[in-house]
């Protein structure tokens, strides 16, 4: 979506608690990021590719799940309208 005037776009607010869980969440996806390459590289070359989506995969969906429902939980009380 393009807007014409910055007043449309749509504004995300977040809570304290809602900023930190999302760092916390960016931290874990760079730990399993970490993981998966270093899990990769014991492997020979024709492996990395395979070895590395199948570990960082497994490792990051659940991640992102969390963070979905995480994100919507730290929601205000208020907010829930």
């Amino acid at each position: 979506m393009i807007f014409q005037d910055e007043n449309d776009t749509p504004r995300i607010s977040m809570n304290g608690r809602q900023k930190l869980f999302i760092c916390m969440i960016d931290l874990c996806i760079i730990v399993e990021l970490c993981l998966a390459m270093f899990k990769a590289t014991t492997v020979g070359p024709e492996l990395f590719t395979p070895t590395f989506m199948k570990v960082f995969f497994v490792m990051f969906l659940p991640t992102l799940v969390v963070g979905f429902a995480g994100f919507r939980k730290l929601r205000n009380q208020t907010e829930k309208a």
